[in-house]
C-alpha cells in the first residue's frame, strides 16, 4: 500500500514539475502528500495551489483541516475563515471552525458556528453531534437533547451520537433514556466511559424504583 502511495506521489511530482501552474495537479499533489503523512510537504503544496487560485474556498478548507490535524488550531481557524470570506455558505468551513472552538472549550463560539453550518446543511450529522456536547456545556439542555435526537435520527448507527444524547439526557435528569442510548452506543462499539456508565446505571435504577 505504501509503495502505491509513493508511486502516486512520484507521478504527481513529475506532473507538477512539467506543469507548475496547473492548480489541479498541485492540489492533487497536496492531497497525496497528506495521505502519505508528508504533512509539511502537503502544507507547502496547498499554499502553492492557493497562490495559483486565491479564490478557491475548497483549498482553504482543506488547508485548514490539515492544520487542525497538525494541532495548529489558530491557523486552521484562520484558513477556514478565509474560505468563508470567499464562500460564506460553506457548511464545512463553519463546522470546522466550530470543532476547533469545541476543542478549545470556547463553547458559545462553537455553538454559533455549528448552528451556522446546520442552517446551510441540516443533514450534517457531525455538527449535530458536536452541537449536543456544546449545548450541554452551555446548560441549554432542552436544545442539547433536541440536537442529539436529530443526530440519532439522521445516523441511527453512529455510536458517538447516541453517547452524546445519553449525556444530554443525563444532565436533563432523564436517566432511563440516558441508559437506553448509552447501551445503544455500546452495542455500536463506541467506547463508553465506565465512570459515566456507572453513574447512569445508578441514577436510572433509582428513577425506575421511584416510578
Amino acid at each position: 500500500m505504501k509503495k502505491g502511495k509513493d508511486d502516486l506521489v512520484s507521478a504527481l511530482e513529475q506532473e507538477v514539475a512539467a506543469n507548475p501552474n496547473n492548480v489541479v495537479a498541485v492540489h492533487r499533489l497536496a492531497l497525496a502528500y497528506w495521505r502519505s503523512d508528508r504533512l509539511e510537504d502537503a502544507v507547502k503544496a496547498f499554499q502553492k495551489a492557493i497562490v495559483l487560485d486565491p479564490n478557491s474556498f475548497e483549498l482553504r478548507v482543506n488547508l485548514g483541516s490539515l492544520y487542525f490535524q497538525m494541532g495548529k488550531r489558530e491557523k486552521g481557524i484562520e484558513e477556514n475563515k478565509k474560505a468563508l470570506e470567499i464562500f460564506p455558505r460553506s457548511a464545512e468551513a463553519h463546522a470546522n471552525i466550530g470543532a476547533a472552538y469545541l476543542e478549545m472549550q470556547e463553547w458559545q463560539q462553537a455553538a454559533d458556528y455549528f448552528k451556522k453550518a446546520l442552517a446551510i446543511k441540516p443533514e450534517m450529522v457531525p455538527a449535530w453531534t458536536n452541537l449536543t456536547t456544546v449545548l450541554v456545556e452551555l446548560n441549554e439542555l432542552e436544545d442539547a437533547v433536541a440536537a442529539g435526537q436529530k443526530a440519532v435520527s439522521l445516523a441511527p448507527t453512529f455510536g458517538l451520537a447516541h453517547n452524546n444524547l445519553a449525556v444530554a439526557y443525563y444532565f436533563s435528569a432523564e436517566y432511563l433514556k440516558a441508559k437506553e442510548h448509552l447501551q445503544r452506543a455500546k452495542e455500536l462499539k463506541y467506547p463508553v466511559h465506565p465512570d459515566f456508565e456507572a453513574k447512569v446505571e445508578e441514577k436510572a435504577a433509582a428513577q425506575e424504583d421511584g416510578q
